[in-house]
């Protein structure tokens, strides 16, 4: 099976979907590219969801959830709709 990642920037934090985890990292604000792990992982997916409008869907699995979070963002991003 082919190893898909899909990644997402908002704000001050970089979202990585892969195969086996959910990882969030905060990017350093001094501009150095630094990542810093979150450690909330749960808790900054329900914040993210909430600042772009994103409804908790519990028809779906928490991974479907943060897969189509992520486009979701993605989406917005390429509308230039989301700041």
């Amino acid at each position: 099976m082919a190893t898909v990642k899909r990644t997402t920037t908002v704000g001050d934090l970089f979202i990585e979907f892969g195969n086996k985890e959910i990882e969030i990292y905060r990017i350093a604000p001094d501009g150095s590219g630094a990542l810093k792990r979150v450690d909330d992982i749960q808790g900054t997916i329900r914040e993210i969801a909430e600042e772009v409008g994103f409804e908790r869907d519990y028809n779906i699995s928490y991974r479907q959830y943060v897969a189509r979070l992520i486009q979701h963002i993605n989406g917005l991003e390429s509308k230039k709709d989301y700041k």
